[in-house]
């Protein structure tokens, strides 16, 4: 039982499909699909390493986790954009259909891709005759009929799962059909088009209704096909005889896996450093890229020990300062605005906090980045090889002294973006006056603008460079670290 969960993890597997079976209402989604394709990656990782057809399908499914995790951003912007405005509901129905067609379309391959695979294994495969075969309403079995083709299981459990997604595509969508009603001027809806949003509710709920009952019976075919799959225990141990002799040897593979890993982590946290402010609020929160990168440095513990640990302590600390911020802005931002700091004692005494922390913070981000340039480096002595992928072939010094130069440059640009964020938290208050003419009003006569209006945008720029220059440079590291284990 132990090397077939090595193989395989069945369990898992049916977890995964249980966060799929749930209806959407647009795209909100209780039970979020990114993890079930999270959790079904997990369970099929070691045998797709066995067979290439199913190599693809994990491929499919890693597109679909992320497509999935996109609807978190793209409900945030959603929402605001229906607080904002009123009048753009029909921002729900765009954002449905686009997310409803991406995941009918890759979806549905997706999982046409994982039958193909388990009936190819099959094929290969002594004792895989029953990866092909389908049930049977005689027996409750699952045997191969003569007249029909091999590869019958496949066929069966792709059209069903393809009926599945259209049907959780139409129920998510139709229901916002209804948005498409007149408005006036003002935003709101005409009273010719009231009449027909009123039904919106009771679609919603009939939409759901329907889409969870398709969708349990989806969910209850798939988990007796798994249910059968494992009960093969013979050929599933021998699966992991195989894969314990042809991949676990390959050890280059699994430092590739985990550089990956690590690169897409911390490029993710090093996008979400940059900050977007909107209504003076950080719509990126920088708590955000401090989990990230303390998720980077788990990833990699493993083949950089002690830089990994460095970068662990200090993104702790970055999570703990950036959360503070967070909590301080909020608290700022609920009562006050910029320009209310000169102005109001309250404001002034609720500022400071705010920018204190900012300050910490900033520190602390330095001290992680700081941290990450050693992992870096640590990596590129451990597991580079010679240089044909980066261009730095052309440079006669040693490739560790490429990356070396390169994570200076990551830091100096770090450095800068952490000065400007500190000033920033003065600039947008140090204000001048601008007197009204006699026909204007204001209160006291006076508008106030920030004496450095750009402020926002020197800091937005070169925090945005920072993040493509650490992007890069980590692709770069992923490179080479692939290029040295390939051929392995």
């Amino acid at each position: 039982m132990k090397q077939r969960k090595k193989v395989i993890r069945f369990g898992m597997l049916g977890a995964g499909l249980f966060f799929l079976f749930n209806p959407n209402i647009n795209i909100i989604d209780v039970l979020p699909d990114a993890v079930g394709y999270f959790l079904i990656l997990v369970s099929i990782g070691k045998l797709c390493d066995l067979c290439p057809e199913l190599e693809d399908a994990r491929s499919a499914f890693i597109r679909m986790f992320w497509i999935s995790l996109a609807k978190l951003p793209a409900l945030l912007l959603m929402f605001w954009i229906t607080a904002v405005n009123v009048g753009e509901q029909t921002i729900i129905l765009l954002f449905a259909f686009c997310f409803s067609v991406a995941e009918l379309v890759f979806g549905v391959r997706a999982f046409s891709m994982f039958f193909e695979g388990l009936a190819y294994l099959g094929t290969r495969q002594d004792g895989g005759a029953f990866l092909y075969t389908c049930p049977t309403k005689q027996s409750g079995r699952f045997r191969r009929f003569s007249h029909r083709p091999m590869q019958q299981a496949d066929r069966v459990y792709t059209r069903f799962t393809a009926v599945f997604f259209i049907v959780k595509f139409a129920m998510s969508v139709l229901p916002e059909v209804t948005l498409l009603v007149p408005y006036d001027s003002t935003g709101y809806v005409t009273p010719e088009g009231r009449s027909m949003l009123n039904f919106r509710p009771l679609l919603i709920a009939l939409a759901f209704c329907i889409a969870f009952v398709v969708g349990l019976i989806w969910l209850i075919s798939m988990c007796r096909y798994i249910i059968y799959l494992s009960g093969y225990t013979a050929f599933w141990d021998g699966m992991a005889s195989l894969y314990a002799d042809q991949i676990i040897p390959k050890a280059g593979l699994f430092v590739m896996r985990r550089v990956h890993v690590f690169m897409l982590l911390a490029s993710f946290a090093a996008f979400f450093s940059v900050d977007m402010y909107v209504d003076e609020i950080n719509w990126f929160p920088d708590f955000i890229s401090a989990a990230l990168f303390l998720l980077a440095a788990f990833a990699v513990a493993k083949y950089a020990p002690q830089s990994a640990k460095r970068l662990k302590i200090t993104s702790a600390a970055y999570f703990l300062c950036s959360s503070a911020t967070f909590v301080t802005m909020l608290i700022f931002t609920r009562e006050y605005v910029y320009n209310s700091v000169h102005k109001i004692e309250r404001a002034r005494q609720l500022y400071v906090p705010y920018a204190a922390c900012n300050a910490i913070e900033q520190i602390a981000f330095l001290a992680v980045i700081f941290a990450l340039a050693f992992v870096i480096k640590d990596l590129t002595k451990a597991h580079t090889g010679v240089d044909m992928v980066t261009g730095a072939s052309s440079s006669s010094r040693p490739l560790y002294m490429v990356f070396s130069r390169k994570t200076v440059v990551m830091r100096v640009w770090a450095s800068l973006m952490s000065v400007m964020s500190i000033l920033y938290f003065y600039f947008v208050v140090d204000v001048q006056s601008v007197k009204l003419r006699n026909d204007a009003t204001a209160p006291g006569g006076y508008v106030y603008f920030p004496k450095f209006e750009v402020a926002w945008l020197v800091d937005f720029v070169i925090a945005l460079i920072f993040a493509v220059y650490t992007i890069n440079l980590l692709w770069d590291l992923l490179g080479e670290v692939q290029y040295k284990y390939k051929y392995e």
